[in-house]
């Protein structure tokens, strides 16, 4: 995306912001609000973003956003620092308020750094908004926008935004022909993984509740992110073989166009989760009922939020101490695939 600088008016500069949000897919996904929410506010300015190279990707063609920057880590700040100050951003809204970010920003010298005031590092900020995410009483993406407050934008829910060109969307669309997908039965997608960053729903169910889908006329297709290998199982004990999209053969925009093709996702809590919903697609989800993984702070955004109906998600119990994430039932998650596929025929 190329950058652009406008004008205001007679020699007033624009407002040049910069949000940081250097981790994973669903994290950027649930901050993409902060840039609806900049360009309502202030139509004129200039949003930047920076992120990892892996995420880069989820923000292109965003209307929203200018110029997507780059930063993978690494020994040093003092590159970050550089490419930082020649942009001569006049906010960095931290949203993810690591280390080495908050010290690029400021070693930088923009002006208005704004970010929560829970890490020690905090110090280093001009505008502390007083945040406790761990205890998760609001959505991820609540709390973002919360972190616009100082900058005086009211507090309003936007969706989140993911773009993909008619291109993306058709050769996704060619893609699953090819594996005999004739579109004329419901595509259902099941995403077992999480990427390590919640508890799974077992692939056992996932297995199961992939049969029954097929069995009641459903063409299902399964994804997965890289090092989530699950075909050979499922293939060894499925009595319908679906199709699969073997992890890491597609990059992360053509995962987001194949799940654009389905009637519905079924994931536990992870990115593609967050894909499907940023691109209108209904979902189902299994939580864990802790509060740093609980759907509180994760679920499907803006509708768990708002209890809403287009997303279905289930919270596992806990039983001895343990999260027992085999306690939901695939006979409760197949209600919950039922409602949304009922109301999308």
């Amino acid at each position: 995306m190329a950058a652009r600088r406008e004008t205001l008016g007679a020699g007033k500069k624009t407002l040049n912001i910069l949000i940081v949000r250097t981790d994973r897919v669903g994290d950027v996904m649930l901050t993409t609000p902060l840039s609806t929410a900049l360009k309502k506010q202030y139509p004129e300015c200039r949003v930047s973003w920076l992120v990892r190279s892996y995420t880069a990707p989820l923000l292109a063609h965003n209307p929203t956003i200018d110029q997507v920057l780059v930063d993978d880590g690494g020994a040093s700040s003092s590159h970050l620092t550089e490419m930082l100050r020649r942009e001569a951003f006049d906010v960095a809204i931290l949203a993810h308020p690591r280390w080495r970010p908050v010290w690029a920003t400021f070693r930088a010298h923009i002006p208005r750094r704004i970010g929560p005031a829970s890490k020690l590092y905090a110090a280093l900020l001009t505008d502390r908004v007083w945040q406790h995410r761990s205890e998760g009483k609001k959505n991820e993406a609540d709390y973002n926008l919360d972190l616009l407050a100082p900058l005086n934008i009211p507090f309003h829910r936007y969706p989140t935004t993911l773009v993909l060109t008619t291109a993306e969307k058709a050769h996704a669309r060619e893609v699953l022909s090819g594996h005999r997908i004739s579109f004329q039965k419901p595509v259902v997608v099941l995403h077992p993984g999480s990427g390590g960053s919640s508890e799974r729903w077992p692939l056992s169910h996932f297995m199961a509740l992939g049969d029954r889908l097929q069995a009641d006329g459903y063409d299902v297709v399964v994804t997965a992110g890289p090092g989530e290998s699950v075909q050979a199982v499922m293939i060894d004990q499925m009595h319908r073989i679906p199709i699969f999209i073997p992890a890491g053969s597609v990059s992360l925009r053509a995962l987001a166009a194949l799940l654009s093709q389905a009637q519905l996702v079924i994931t536990n809590s992870t990115g593609p989760l967050h894909m499907a919903v940023a691109l209108g697609v209904p979902t189902v989800s299994i939580f864990s009922p802790i509060p740093t993984c609980h759907p509180q702070r994760w679920g499907p955004y803006p509708d768990y939020a708002e209890q809403g109906t287009r997303h279905g998600v289930l919270i596992a119990p806990e039983a001895g101490g343990h999260v027992a994430m085999d306690q939901v039932s695939v006979d409760q998650v197949w209600a919950q695939c039922e409602k949304r596929l009922r109301s999308a025929a």
